[in-house]
Parts: C-alpha cells; sequence; structure tokens
C-alpha cells in the first residue's frame, strides 16, 4: 500500500513540473533591456513568455571558471537566487513540502569539495553546475497585469568565488557575478465585458406627440380606404 502511495505522489509530482520549460535560456546582451542595468546584471538571458499560472521549475546555475587560475567557492558567502517581480506581476515560491529547501547545492559541486583544503576548487577553463532547484519546487506566476511583450519577472542567481594565488591560498578579493533571465508577458489582461441594458422606448413628450401623430395618420389613411 505504501509502494503505491509512493507512485502515486511521483506521477502527481511529475504532472506538476511537466509545466516547467526545459529550453534553454538565450543569452542576450545586457543592454537589450534597461532592466538589466537596473538589477546589476553582468550577464543576461531571456527565457521567453510567461502567462498567469504558469511554472517555472527544474532551474540550475553553472559556475564557470572562465579565467587562467583555479577558482574556490565557499558556500557560507552564496546568497540562493531569487525571482524579481517587474511590472505589478505577483509570482509565488512553491515548493513540495514546507520542509523543502528551494535551492539545494549539487553532487557535482560537492564532488570538488578538498578534505585537505576545506574548499571547493574548480580547475581553470572548467565549469559545473553549482545549484538546482530541489524536486516539485518552482517559481509560479500567480498575478499578470502586465500587457503582451511587458517585463514580468527576472531571476537572479549571485556566485561569489576567489582566485587561488601563487602561494595556494584563495585571494581575499571576492569577484562576485550576477547573471539574470528574464520573463515577459505572453498576454495581456483583457477587460471583462460588461453586459448593456436593454434600450428602453422614449417617453418624452415630444416622443408622444410623433405617436398621437402617427396614430392619427393612421386612422385618416384607413378611413380613406374605407370610402
Amino acid at each position: 500500500m505504501k509502494s503505491f502511495s509512493k507512485i502515486i505522489a511521483a506521477g502527481i509530482m511529475l504532472a506538476y513540473m511537466t509545466t516547467s520549460t526545459y529550453a534553454a535560456y538565450e543569452e542576450v546582451t545586457c543592454s537589450a533591456d534597461s532592466v538589466y542595468a537596473a538589477n546589476s546584471c553582468d550577464q543576461c538571458f531571456t527565457w521567453g513568455a510567461v502567462s498567469q499560472g504558469d511554472n517555472k521549475g527544474l532551474l540550475d546555475d553553472i559556475w564557470n571558471n572562465d579565467g587562467t587560475t583555479d577558482q574556490v567557492l565557499f558556500k557560507e558567502e552564496q546568497e540562493m537566487p531569487r525571482i524579481v517581480s517587474l511590472g505589478g506581476a505577483s509570482w509565488t515560491e512553491v515548493t513540495a513540502s514546507d520542509s523543502v529547501d528551494f535551492w539545494t547545492y549539487t553532487s557535482d559541486l560537492d564532488a570538488l569539495y578538498s578534505d585537505e583544503s576545506l574548499w571547493n576548487v574548480l580547475s581553470a577553463g572548467s565549469s559545473v553546475k553549482w545549484i538546482e532547484s530541489t524536486v516539485g519546487s518552482a517559481y509560479q506566476l500567480t498575478n499578470n497585469p502586465v500587457a503582451a511583450g511587458g517585463n514580468v519577472g527576472m531571476i537572479v542567481y549571485d556566485i561569489a568565488v576567489h582566485n587561488i594565488e601563487a602561494d595556494g591560498a584563495p585571494s581575499t578579493d571576492t569577484l562576485q557575478h550576477r547573471e539574470c533571465v528574464l520573463y515577459t508577458s505572453g498576454a495581456g489582461e483583457v477587460p471583462p465585458s460588461v453586459p448593456q441594458p436593454p434600450r428602453l422606448p422614449e417617453t418624452g413628450a415630444e416622443h408622444l406627440l410623433l405617436a398621437f401623430v402617427a396614430l392619427m395618420l393612421g386612422f385618416g389613411f384607413l378611413k380613406f380606404r374605407n370610402r
């Protein structure tokens, strides 16, 4: 019975997560939209349009070491990614349960941990997926008053690393990097149609006079025919 419950739960979870987007981000120049500069973005992406009720899950970020020296990451220095609401839209952070964190460090990052040096080391020219959203976690667009094409939200990924110096110790200078993924509105808010009340016949004095004249003309026509 417990196994059957687990299968049902897994099926529900899978159905929920299929509303998420698997497509890769599209990298754009940070001058493509002023919202990137407003959020101090160093590297900029767009992930297309979303509509009210859409979920964005199965998220992750890559740590790229493009330098010529090894780099170190300390988990204690990291800030978890977050979503920024734009244009009056509202996003809700959804998790599988209250006891589950939205973000988690990956096993790939943990594999870079050195028991000797007590830090995570990434060699020059390498990359690793260092953080990801947990299964069942997603950002949900719960309110979208933004017209089609307008900005509704942006996921901000911050990472802080240190270069390894010649003596093998990490530099005291922190290299801060911020990646931003922008979402736009897929559909604008449609104003509700207001039913119009039926038009009643006019009842003013002039309309009564016209009605009386029409009646008299009709009576005269009938009298003329009878002759």
